[in-house]
């Protein structure tokens, strides 16, 4: 039983460490790209199409990573609490 308790809590613990050192250079990646975005039409700064575009694939491309970030948090710590769910969890996500 305790040693239960125990796989729970890393699971946990390894979750809450990959979301926190993930999502923090994330939001920085994000919210900068979101601010050149916006600084860029308020000011009505033309960039070449590419480069607009390039700057809103970092954008989108943040924003996909984050969302892979909690979907694999929430199933390492599912896993860890219940093993067979959650690896019936990440068959699902993942079909």
């Amino acid at each position: 039983m305790r040693e239960e308790v125990n796989r729970q809590d890393e699971g946990r613990d390894f979750g809450e460490v990959l979301r926190h050192e993930l999502n923090n250079p994330l939001t920085g990646i994000l919210g900068n790209a979101e601010l050149l975005l916006v600084e860029m039409r308020r000011k009505n700064v033309e960039l070449s199409p590419q480069a607009q575009a390039r700057l809103e694939t970092i954008a989108a491309l943040a924003v996909r990573m984050r969302e892979t970030v909690r979907r694999l948090s929430e199933e390492w710590q599912a896993q860890a609490v219940h093993p067979a769910r959650g690896r019936a969890a990440q068959a699902e996500a993942y079909r």
